[in-house]
């Protein structure tokens, strides 16, 4: 079954009167024990409701509406709306004056409380003033993140509950709360007058630990990764890219920033991380200056996407096999960085057309139709959120340079995005830098065609945010992500096509079934039992449960009925394989569907 993903909140969005009204009738102090993911995507405030909505139209740069405060056992959460579109860090002097300790006769004076601290969303930096004395501190002193990084009109805000900013004083160590909101350039508050106030609930909610692998080895997993100025040859950074890589073992890599090296050199310097099994290669494609695309599916043609190498986009359209009815069409991007939102405005108009041109006969290319596709890279959305909401809904900007609009899935629709989070945390940042004072920041995306493609198991693999037992399982180390490179490898994994669930339950109805194997357990041998219910292609794999191809029984046409293949419990290389748990995989093709099913065998030497 996929899971759900969110789609961005692009825009202003108005609040329903309804929900102004009770906002308006609640009491000031409120407590409310919430687990939010800080990605910038809004769902899961949707049940929260407002502590405070400031009146419309007494800010002149920027006008605050809403205001929702929750919390979990490690952070305070703050979400706030102002009217128009505002950068979360630059070119704006927003302000939060955070009371601490309900003394207003400590920290900061201002407004009638006394903040231990003050932060400059703008600036990047705040005051802190727990016992008189002032310090300068950042991001990372206050476990501060923040989302969306593009431009919004809203924003969600996270501070770490317990840490140590400076001084020895404990950050957010009591019960309670009172803060108010200012816009340094129009001078208006929220709240106009006073302050609102937050009672921090006590308890727990642990975010549960995603596995790092696949849930089915028969689905494709896709990584990006930025690794930092050809990173990859940097033998210091070796063992920790090694126990990365291994984690997630994946079939199809973007990589972004290989400048100096070729895709045979990067091919041959990936296959020292992940050798290649028995009938396995990688194969490796550089078209544009810096992405290189790596994959275990051979690569049948590459394009530029904007006409020019400088731009750093590149596709390649990716042979899935004899199986499927449709090739992959896979979009490298290493989006223009930092304040150059003119430059990363044409790079996303320019997706928007060559995705356009991929859908429609004639042109550069033409794809069939539903053939699936994937965005994948740096896409440095970090400035106006016009660029995110351009690759997302299809919007061009510069229509005359870039032609009409064009939503951008075959069905009309909008691409589709992952919700991912870290294996062990609520947090969905890509980037992060505690040297920096710019904020962790999600700037490594993934977008599909949802209608031609199934999302399954997906996630950011920051180590920092792991717990102990995880990184103790994985083999993980914490410094394993700031030694490999400044970003978190994204992964994804997808099916293709009509997905069913690894066992069908009594009545279900499909066309192709994996039945038990017989004798299970077994030694040496068993027989691979499947059904059809119509004349198709099949095939077999068997995995151990590391996801690793164990072996391989090659597609060939079968009529309707039930059909059995024997394997003998050995690998491809004809040696004796160790007894344990192995997933047999089947996959068929009959006409237009694709049916993947897996059931596990146990092997007794």
């Amino acid at each position: 079954m996929s899971l759900p993903f969110h789609r961005p909140s692009i825009g202003p969005r108005l609040l329903p009167a309804a929900l102004i009204a009770l906002a308006l009738a609640a009491p000031a102090a409120r407590a409310e024990l919430m687990p939010i993911q800080l990605d910038g995507f809004f769902d899961d405030w949707a049940e929260v409701q407002p502590l405070h909505v400031d009146p419309a139209g007494d800010g002149s740069t920027v006008d605050f509406r809403a205001v929702s405060v929750v919390n979990d056992h490690e952070y305070l959460y703050l979400r706030f709306e102002v009217t128009g579109d505002v950068q979360p860090d630059e070119q704006q002097s927003l302000e939060l004056y955070l009371d601490t300790d309900l003394n207003a006769a400590t920290g900061t004076s201002f407004g009638g409380i006394g903040a231990e601290l003050v932060w400059r969303f703008g600036s990047r930096n705040g005051t802190y003033r727990p016992a008189g004395t002032s310090y300068t501190v950042y991001h990372d002193n206050v476990g501060l993140m923040i989302g969306p990084t593009v431009s919004s009109s809203q924003f969600e805000v996270a501070l770490r509950r317990g840490i140590t900013p400076a001084g020895g004083v404990p950050f957010l160590a009591g019960g309670a709360v009172r803060f108010i909101l200012r816009d340094a350039t129009s001078g208006d508050l929220c709240p106009n007058s006073g302050s609102l106030s937050y009672t921090i609930t006590a308890g727990s909610d642990v975010a549960p630990t995603l596995p790092l692998g696949r849930d089915n080895p028969a689905h494709l997993r896709l990584m990006t990764w930025n690794i930092l100025q050809d990173g990859l040859w940097d033998d210091a950074k070796f063992a920790a890219q090694d126990r990365l890589l291994d984690a997630i073992d994946p079939d199809v890599m973007v990589l972004n920033e290989i400048w100096d090296h070729s895709a045979v050199q990067t091919a041959a310097r990936v296959e020292t991380f992940l050798p290649s099994g028995a009938g396995e290669q990688w194969y490796a494609a550089k078209v544009d200056a810096g992405n290189v695309i790596v994959s275990r599916l051979p690569i049948l043609q590459t394009w530029l996407v904007n006409g020019s190498t400088s731009l750093r986009e590149s596709a390649a359209l990716l042979d899935l096999g004899p199986l499927q009815a449709k090739d992959l069409l896979l979009v490298a991007c290493h989006l223009r960085c930092c304040t150059d939102d003119a430059t990363r405005q044409d790079e996303a108009d320019g997706l928007v057309k060559f995705l356009r041109d991929a859908r429609t006969a004639g042109g550069v290319i033409t794809l069939p139709v539903d053939t699936p596709i994937i965005l994948a890279g740096d896409m440095n959305l970090v400035g106006w959120g016009q660029q995110l909401d351009t690759i997302v809904t299809g919007d061009i900007v510069d229509n005359a340079t870039y032609g009409v609009d064009s939503a951008p899935d075959w069905d009309g629709t909008d691409l589709a995005v992952p919700p991912s989070r870290h294996p062990d945390g609520r947090a969905g940042y890509t980037w992060r830098s505690d040297s920096s004072s710019y904020y962790p920041g999600l700037l490594d995306w993934i977008f599909y065609t949802d209608s031609a493609l199934t999302l399954h198991h997906h996630y950011i693999l920051e180590t920092r945010t792991l717990l102990p037992a995880t990184r103790t399982a994985t083999g993980l180390q914490a410094a394993d992500i700031p030694t490999a490179s400044d970003h978190a490898p994204r992964v994804a994994d997808f099916t293709v096509g009509t997905y069913v669930s690894s066992v069908p339950g009594a009545g279900a109805t499909v066309a192709a079934r994996l039945l038990p194997n017989l004798p299970n357990p077994f030694n040496p041998s068993t027989q691979l039992r499947f059904a059809l219910d119509r004349p198709g292609e099949a095939a077999l794999n068997v995995y151990d449960l590391q996801g690793r191809l164990v072996r391989a029984f090659p597609a060939a046409r079968f009529e309707a009925g039930t059909h059995a293949v024997t394997w003998n419990g050995r690998d491809a290389a004809g040696r004796a394989v160790a007894s344990g748990v192995y997933e047999v995989v089947l996959s068929a093709r009959l006409g237009a569907a694709v049916v993947r099913q897996s059931r596990s065998v146990v092997l007794v030497q």
